[in-house]
């Protein structure tokens, strides 16, 4: 009897057993699901926690970079440019000419880049010619013609072209040494230049546009080509204009300048100005001017500067230990300038222009 009672007792507590994991084991599957949920919540957002933070720290490292930055600043030195994020650089000025490249360091400031003074000028004789163009046959009213046809069509190619051929070289070689031109347009009653026209004077320079009483004068443009007829190791140069306004055979008023180069002679850190966009009076600089330079790599930079009557205006007061002051700052970075001497910041015009007594 106490064995059939006990028997009953296991069977009821089986069942009991029973009950209580099918009621319980719901509960601690959703407890543990619940519990997985919350620690893979957990993990993403210090996740993410991590990545904002991560962020945080990179903008705050670039905003310390550009602060230093700030409170370095790079400088140039002579006329013309600097090669961007390369120390000790120069720029090249087509206006004077030195043997002196009066680079310099001033340990007062700070990673300071250097020029030299000023690029060779651009030379006034380039051609040294090979062949005796005394002998070679030219007509130079019909050539004017020819030319001045191609230049009211705005066709620079055709004119290059023509320029290098032997009775044009030979049209100006004729002129060498003198300040002469020849002339083909428009007349005045006494037979001089007015009105539009084209002419050619020694050097391979030519100037077509308005003219006034045998002067050029109103718009127009002038253009150096430098020809070489022997192999060039010097003159950087290959081309030269300026185009805006002339009065009394100099560039007056709102005008550009333009250098073509030889990059096979460009090289190092130096920059060369190949713009330069701003007034003119009486043939010198003076007013507001843009410029853009270029190096070896072919990258450019670009800089704002003024000048008064020949002479670049000072950036500000600073000054190095040659004397050295501040001419051009560069638009982009404002704390980089180009350095001249005073010396040389003298009588800068339109280089090579040749004018008729």
């Amino acid at each position: 009897m106490k064995k059939l009672f006990e028997d009953d007792d296991n069977e009821y507590s089986g069942i009991d057993k029973a009950k209580i994991l099918v009621t319980v084991l719901p509960f601690a599957l959703i407890i543990i699901i619940l519990a997985i949920t919350l620690t893979v919540n957990s993990v993403k957002k210090r996740g993410e926690v991590s990545a904002d933070l991560q962020q945080d720290i990179m903008e705050y490292a670039d905003e310390n970079q550009d602060a230093q930055a700030k409170e370095s600043p790079k400088q140039a030195v002579s006329s013309s440019v600097a090669n961007p994020g390369k120390s000790a650089d120069s720029v090249q000025d087509p206006v004077n000419s030195s043997d002196d490249n009066g680079a310099h360091t001033d340990s007062n400031v700070k990673d300071e880049e250097t020029l030299p003074d000023a690029s060779p000028t651009p030379f006034q004789e380039v051609m040294k010619a090979q062949k005796d163009y005394s002998k070679v046959t030219f007509h130079k009213e019909e050539q004017l013609k020819d030319m001045m046809a191609y230049w009211s069509d705005n066709n620079q190619k055709a004119i290059n072209d023509l320029v290098y051929l032997d009775h044009y070289l030979a049209m100006s070689w004729s002129l060498k040494g003198t300040k002469n031109f020849y002339y083909y347009g428009d007349t005045n009653a006494d037979g001089q230049p007015n009105g539009k026209g084209v002419a050619v004077y020694a050097d391979n320079q030519y100037y077509y546009g308005d003219w006034a009483n045998g002067k050029r004068s109103g718009n127009g443009t002038w253009m150096h080509f430098h020809v070489h007829q022997t192999e060039n190791k010097n003159d950087l140069y290959t081309y030269h204009h300026y185009t805006g306004g002339w009065a009394n055979d100099l560039p007056q008023g709102e005008g550009s300048e333009h250098y073509d180069y030889d990059m096979n002679l460009v090289t190092g850190n130096e920059g060369y100005v190949t713009n330069r966009i701003g007034s003119y009076d009486e043939g010198l600089i003076n007013g507001e001017f843009y410029l853009i330079t270029i190096y070896a790599d072919e990258s450019t930079k670009e800089w704002n500067a003024k000048a008064d009557h020949g002479a670049w205006i000072y950036q500000n007061e600073n000054k190095d230990k040659k004397g050295n002051r501040t001419v051009y700052v560069e638009i982009q970075d404002p704390n980089n300038y180009v350095w001249l001497h005073p010396k040389k910041n003298t009588g800068i015009g339109v280089p090579c222009l040749i004018v008729p007594k």
